[in-house]
């Protein structure tokens, strides 16, 4: 079947780095794996040689997902939908993730990670090389409100770059795995929403100080000293701690 370029298919053909990631992921027999946008079944293979309880296999192109229900049959259970949106809470909890996922919705997939945290156990997942060095950033450039939104509920870490000759066809960027494990830290969907659009406002100009961002003439009296720094120079523990002062 052909690949689809508006999906962003860029398929794994390596199995060094196949059998890497799913190496990264300690799949055990008890373990229930999700994997986001399995396309032709290369690390889905690799996974299932791991025995896992169960395995979820979330694909948005129907051609794809029909293949796959062909291929492994009643070991998997494949879903046609879309991984932005997918409500993965409906398959239980403490789930391991993977996934290759596409470029152009890759962040869009791990905050709707985000909204079905409590079903994570951990995850696996390659990204454009420069999106894990996003998420990744405490500070700096590269650092913005959804690293500084995602680090208070997920320990990142960025695990290994992934060259374009991996994949069929090749892309024209690097890639990179990283990996995902909740911190055990929580909060209301409404708070977060709101955290959320605290953390926007923060970064919002970036070159600007932050309690202009903010629209306040100052900060409480223990944030005083960051009041005139910028977004990128705050962690995000210290994010979580101004919003809860102020809010």
């Amino acid at each position: 079947m052909r690949l689809k370029k508006h999906l962003g298919q860029h398929f794994l053909k390596d199995k060094s780095v196949i059998k890497r990631i799913v190496g990264a992921g300690e799949i055990g027999p008890e373990d229930r794996v999700v994997e986001i946008g399995p396309g032709g079944g290369a690390l889905t293979e690799e996974i299932l040689k791991r025995n896992p309880a169960e395995l979820y296999l979330v694909e948005i192109d129907p051609e794809w997902a029909e293949y796959l229900k062909k291929r492994f049959g009643d070991r998997v259970k494949v879903f046609n939908a879309d991984a932005t949106t997918f409500d993965f809470s409906s398959l239980g909890t403490s789930l391991k993730f993977f996934g290759n996922l596409p470029y152009n919705v890759s962040t869009r997939i791990i905050r709707n990670i985000l909204d079905h945290r409590k079903a994570m156990k951990k995850g696996i997942f390659m990204v454009q090389d420069e999106v894990a060095d996003r998420l990744t950033a405490t500070s700096g450039k590269e650092y913005g409100y959804l690293p500084a939104l995602l680090q208070n509920f997920f320990r990142i870490k960025k695990l290994f770059r992934v060259p374009p000759g991996a994949f069929t066809p090749p892309p024209k960027v690097m890639s990179a795995v990283f990996e995902m494990e909740p911190t055990g830290f929580d909060m209301e969907e409404r708070e977060l929403l709101s955290f959320e659009e605290f953390l926007k406002k923060a970064f919002s100009m970036r070159r600007k100080k932050l309690k202009k961002n903010l629209k306040v003439k100052e900060l409480p009296p223990p944030f005083s000293s960051i009041e005139e720094k910028r977004a990128e120079e705050i962690p995000p523990h210290l994010f979580l701690e101004l919003f809860k002062a102020l809010y």
